[in-house]
C-alpha cells in the first residue's frame, strides 16, 4: 500500500561537485532526484559517474533522472529545462510534491536560472549547500590560484560578459510587508488584536476605517476588511501563523519577508 507520503523531488546540477549534490539528497531524503549535465564534455561525465554512484549507494530507493543534453553553461535553456521538469512534476503529482533545487553547485549560469525559476514556481524551495571544508587545503592555494607568485583564482582568462535575459518578478504587496512589520512589533508588545492593528494601519496609510456611532473601535465591516485584505492574505503566504484563535505569530518566511523588504518600503 502507498505510505501517504509526499513524493520528494530534487533538482541538481553536476559539474565539479559531488558532495554538494549528494549530501543534501540525503539530507531531504529525496524519492527523485533530477541530475542536470553536460554528457557532451568528458570531465563533466566523470563526476555525474560519482554522483550517480553515491546517490545509487546512500538512496538505493530514489529514482535518478538523467538531463545530459543541454549545456549547463547556457542560461536560457537551463531556465527552460529547469522550469519543464517543475512544471512536469508538479503536474504528475497533482501538485503535492515537495520539491528542493539545488542552487550551489554547477555555472552562475545553472544558479541563476534555478533561483529565478524556483521563485517563479509556486511552492518551489531552492536553497544553498555552504561549504564546510575545502578540497585544497590552504597551505596548497598559492600551488592552485597563483601563477607566478601573482593571484589568479579558477579563471585565468575570461571570455567576453554574457548579459542575461531578464525576467520581472514582483516584490511583495508593500502594504502587505509594511503592515505585517506593524503587526510584528505588536505581537512584541502583546497587543496584536484587530481593534488596536486597525487604527495603526490607518495611521500608515495602508487602509481605512469607520465606527459605529458613539463607538471608537473599528466596526464589522472595517474589522472584516483587515481580516480579508490582512489576515487572510499573510496566512495565505504563509508570513504568519495562528498561534490560538485571537493570537498570530510571524513565521520563518515572513521573518524573511520582514529582513528583505521592510526597510525598502519604510517611509
Amino acid at each position: 500500500m502507498p505510505s501517504g507520503r509526499k513524493e520528494r523531488i530534487l533538482i541538481s546540477c553536476v559539474s565539479f561537485e559531488v558532495s554538494k549534490i549528494v549530501e543534501p539528497a540525503i539530507y531531504y531524503e529525496a524519492t527523485r532526484i533530477h541530475l542536470i549535465h553536460y554528457g557532451k564534455e568528458q570531465v563533466y561525465q566523470e563526476f555525474y559517474d560519482e554522483v550517480e554512484k553515491r546517490l545509487k549507494e546512500e538512496l538505493p530507493k530514489a529514482k535518478i533522472v538523467e538531463h545530459g543534453d543541454d549545456p549547463i553553461f547556457d542560461f536560457e535553456k537551463m531556465m527552460n529545462l529547469i522550469l519543464r521538469i517543475i512544471r512536469q512534476e508538479q503536474k504528475d503529482n497533482n501538485g503535492a510534491a515537495d520539491i528542493y533545487v539545488n542552487i550551489s553547485a554547477g555555472p552562475s549560469e545553472y544558479s541563476a536560472a534555478s533561483l529565478i525559476a524556483s521563485m517563479m514556481m509556486k511552492g518551489v524551495m531552492p536553497f544553498n549547500v555552504s561549504t564546510d571544508k575545502y578540497q585544497v587545503p590552504l597551505n596548497k592555494i598559492k600551488d592552485v590560484y597563483y601563477d607566478n607568485g601573482r593571484p589568479v583564482g579558477m579563471t585565468k582568462v575570461p571570455k567576453e560578459p554574457n548579459l542575461f535575459s531578464v525576467y520581472e518578478i514582483q516584490k511583495p504587496d508593500e502594504k502587505l510587508v509594511r503592515g505585517l512589520g506593524i503587526l510584528d512589533k505588536q505581537i512584541e508588545k502583546k497587543l496584536a488584536s484587530a481593534p488596536v492593528m486597525i487604527p495603526l494601519l490607518a495611521e500608515k496609510g495602508l487602509m481605512t476605517y469607520t465606527t459605529d456611532s458613539g463607538s471608537v473601535k473599528p466596526d464589522q465591516k472595517s474589522t472584516m476588511n483587515y481580516q480579508r485584505n490582512f489576515v487572510d492574505r499573510w496566512l495565505d503566504k504563509g508570513w504568519v501563523e495562528k498561534v490560538s484563535k485571537r493570537e498570530m505569530k510571524i513565521t520563518a518566511e515572513g521573518r524573511t519577508i520582514l529582513d528583505v523588504f521592510l526597510s525598502c518600503y519604510e517611509e
